[in-house]
């Protein structure tokens, strides 16, 4: 005697065996059903496996949740992730909360190892000794960085990245030991780092710091990531720091500010915190994406209910209960949605690669969108939500109709009778389409905002490319500016070019905030120095860019470290501190709050020129500092030099000259300096735009999808109420209704249904756009023309696919008409 069991089991082979037939005979709906469902559960899962990869997924470290990252916290400004080497060193024997802390480089830096003759550029970081063993990351050969490695006057020594010991050394198993050049420099190899240890940059080579607590200590130029000790929550901790920083009060009193305090906070939050709100819009509109097209479906499968009401009513009939009809129309539309999980799966297995490659979005390095189990269990559960979305509305739509009515239906006609759900799903459909739509054209007119802006400077014919520079070259303010202006003049002597410049970032690129005083005026009421953007240049910077200078004078080649300290400001610096005054001849100090190593001579104001997009096209032009690159003090370009390198451009006198080979020539045979990331300036600009026209395609991408779905449940629906009215058209005709009545009543109806959901959508809009506010440049979250543009496309769209039923209602026969039974 068969068990309840297997009596169950076998209902469920005979409704896949019945589900599958009934599939079968439908081949037109059952593929465009899994297409639509693969478009929908495949957008959802690429973005889930961006979000996945990015946010959702734990570090690839031991107890990642220990791991955290310690910032400055001033009232009313926000936090700074930089730290001196004095107070990390404090930090680490005075704290009670932490396991062990480590500090490292702010910023990357390059390097160029030379090895038989050549110079291979590399990214270097510079790290505490304890380091890895902060990440319980330990190198996979050799060991890492002990603490005697910190001393000033150690030896050099190096741990190589996988990636770098495979591509440059050829995975060589003694490698540990061996001794490498930097530079000018020598290294020993102590390790090769566990291929899994990847953070937010891409790092080839790690050396040690020269770490020493110094009562002078003023420079902020490291980050501070530590370990919490078990049991110790990062609130713990931040207690824990307010007691660190008193103590420090009274240690090191010239380095301690009343108003600075310490922010502990999720290492892995810190690092995807710039990369979350553009994934989580994304996440939003590809959600808005699978409602359109369930409901799509849902339409079609309503539309489908009803002409098999007869078939459910003669199973009821015979017996069948509401459940039993549930689970039969459950296991067919399980059956159909999971094919559309496999295709969903399927195409995003494809397309993740390529969004990963051609996203702009700057993605930790430890990204990843692999569809594994976390990616198909999602999917999976899409496609269960669906199938009992699809399931349960036909049911409670089929409960309307009486048996009997049911049974007299004559099979070749559709049935009679109004069905709200169908004219709800379309609704909803046309208010989800303009809500993307709308996003998508706000994000249009932000873009051509941006590339429509005035950059502040001239990219046409422009090359620009990064070069490192070595100890010798960075030893001292005289050695790195006659280094500079030596390979200005070399790259000036070249065919093809018209002038050429060094800076320490190109507009578009990060440069260094640092603090100044301003002669004969007090320091800020908080006691600090003033704090902005701080660019050494060669003398043809402005003029390669074409940058105009608007009062004063440019800088020149006799501007060196024999001359007068000069300065020039541009015009948001004029407007900031001297509105009302001329700012020629005025006197500035940089440095003087970073200690004595890094005070700067009081320069005099000597020019004034035009505002340059620095941070970004999306940034007002922030006030800016430049001084001639032979200026700079001793301490501070072994700091910047050595930590970031320099960028260069170089102005070409026409577009089809290649200089590309030319100026490898140049650095290498005058400097023995590889030049890396060669580009243009127009594509530095392209660039700096690009995460604003992903976006704004991607979600272009979904708003067409979604508008074409609309459409085409607004056609399905309307030409089942064509089909369904065809007796009552004929009668109107029959009593004198003209073919024009007949379009007007057909569109009138489908116009009701798009007006509610353009009313539907528009509401929606305006309530959902301020959280796209951050994504958006010179247009407001509830642009008028925006919506008007979106509601306009919608409608014309909508009533274009009401006009081929309203059409063919217009020409029916009314005596062909009147014959329907």
């Amino acid at each position: 005697m068969a068990t309840g069991k297997e009596f169950g089991m076998a209902r469920v082979k005979q409704d896949l065996r019945y589900a599958l037939r009934h599939l079968l005979r439908s081949p037109g709906f059952t593929v465009s059903a899994v297409i639509t469902l693969a478009l929908g559960i495949g957008a959802n899962l690429v973005v889930f496996l961006l979000l996945y990869g990015v946010i959702l997924r734990p570090l690839p470290f031991s107890h990642p949740e220990q791991l955290v990252r310690i910032a400055r916290a001033y009232p009313g400004s926000g936090d700074s992730n930089a730290y001196s080497a004095t107070k990390i060193l404090f930090f680490s024997r005075t704290n009670r909360s932490f396991e062990s802390v480590a500090g490292y480089d702010y910023f990357p830096h390059s390097v160029n190892l030379m090895e038989q003759q050549a110079a291979i550029p590399l990214q270097s970081l510079g790290v505490s000794s304890n380091f890895f063993h902060v990440f319980a990351m330990e190198p996979m050969l050799g060991h890492g960085f002990a603490p005697e490695d910190m001393q000033p006057g150690a030896a050099g020594v190096a741990v190589l990245s996988d990636a770098t010991w495979r591509r440059q050394f050829n995975a060589d198993p003694n490698i540990v030991g061996r001794a490498i050049t930097l530079g000018s420099e020598k290294y020993t190899v102590v390790g090769v780092a566990n291929p899994k240890f990847q953070l937010d940059n891409k790092i080839d080579i790690w050396t040690t710091l020269h770490l020493k607590e110094d009562a002078e200590n003023h420079d902020n130029n490291y980050n501070v990531v530590a370990r919490l000790k078990s049991g110790v929550t990062p609130a713990m901790a931040q207690d824990d720091l307010k007691r660190v920083l008193l103590q420090l009060k009274d240690t090191y009193p010239d380095l301690w500010s009343a108003q600075e305090s310490a922010h502990v906070w999720d290492y892995h939050a810190s690092l995807v915190g710039d990369v979350k709100p553009a994934l989580n819009i994304l996440m939003g509109a590809v959600g808005i994406l699978l409602v359109v097209v369930a409901a799509n479906i849902l339409s079609l499968l309503l539309t489908r209910a009803i002409s098999r009401r007869r078939e459910m009513s003669v199973r009821v009939a015979l017996g069948a209960t509401g459940g039993r009809l549930l689970q039969q129309m459950l296991v067919e539309n399980l059956l159909l949605c999971a094919l559309g999980a496999v295709a969903g799966i399927a195409l995003a297995q494809f397309t993740a690669p390529v969004i990963l490659h051609l996203t702009p979005i700057q993605l930790p390095a430890f990204a990843s969108l692999h569809v594994g189990s976390s990616g198909v269990a999602f999917a999976a559960g899409l496609a269960v939500l669906c199938a009992v979305l699809f399931s349960l509305v036909p049911a409670l739509e089929s409960r309307r109709v009486h048996l009997n009515d049911s049974l007299r239906l004559n099979t070749t006609r559709i049935a009679p009778g109004r069905v709200p759900a169908q004219r709800v799903l379309v609704v909803g459909e046309v208010a989800m389409s303009l809500v993307l739509l709308v996003a998508a054209a706000l994000l249009l007119g932000s873009f051509w905002k941006l590339v429509h802006i005035a950059p502040g400077f001239d990219p046409a014919n422009t090359a620009t490319f990064k070069t490192g520079l070595s100890v010798a070259q960075t030893s001292t303010g005289a050695a790195f500016g006659q280094t500079l202006d030596t390979l200005a003049a070399h790259t000036e002597a070249l065919p093809g070019v018209e002038s050429a410049a060094a800076v320490i970032g190109a507009p578009m690129e990060p440069v260094p905030d640092l603090p100044f005083d301003i002669a004969g005026r007090p320091a800020p009421s908080d006691g600090s120095s003033y704090d902005e953007k701080y660019v050494p240049i060669t003398a043809d910077y402005f003029t390669t860019l074409k940058i105009p200078v608007a009062a004063g004078r440019a800088f020149t080649m006799a501007d060196n470290k024999s001359s007068a300290p000069v300065l020039i400001v541009n015009e948001q610096f004029v407007h900031t501190y001297f509105p009302k005054e001329n700012p020629i001849g005025q006197h500035v100090q940089i440095g003087k709050a970073m200690g004595p190593d890094f005070a700067d001579p009081v320069r005099e104001i000597v020019g004034v020129v035009g505002n340059v997009k620095q941070l970004g096209l999306e940034q007002r032009a922030p006030e800016m500092m430049y001084l001639p690159a032979g200026q700079v003090p001793d301490k501070m370009v072994q700091l910047i030099g050595q930590s970031r390198g320099m960028t260069w451009v170089v102005r070409k006198k026409s577009a089809n000259v290649d200089l590309a080979n030319a100026l490898r020539g140049v650095f290498l045979d005058t400097a023995q300096l590889p030049i890396a990331g060669m580009t243009t300036m127009d594509h530095l600009m392209s660039d700096s735009v690009a995460q604003q026209r992903f976006s704004m395609m991607l979600l272009s991408g979904f708003g067409l999808i979604a508008l074409f779905l609309g459409a085409a449940g607004l056609y399905g629906v309307m030409s089942y109420t064509v089909a369904r009215q065809t007796k009552e058209i004929g009668v109107r005709m029959a009593l004198g209704a003209a073919r024009g009545d007949i379009l007007r009543m057909v569109l009138r109806e489908a116009g009701i249904l798009v007006g509610i959901g353009l009313l539907v959508g528009v509401l929606a809009s305006i309530a959902g756009g301020r959280l796209m506010s951050s994504m958006l440049f010179g247009v407001a979250p509830r642009d008028p023309i925006a919506l008007l543009a979106g509601s306009g496309v919608l409608l014309l769209t909508g009533l274009f696919a009401a006009w081929w039923p309203a059409r063919r209602a217009a020409s029916t026969e009314p005596m062909e008409a009147l014959r329907i039974e």
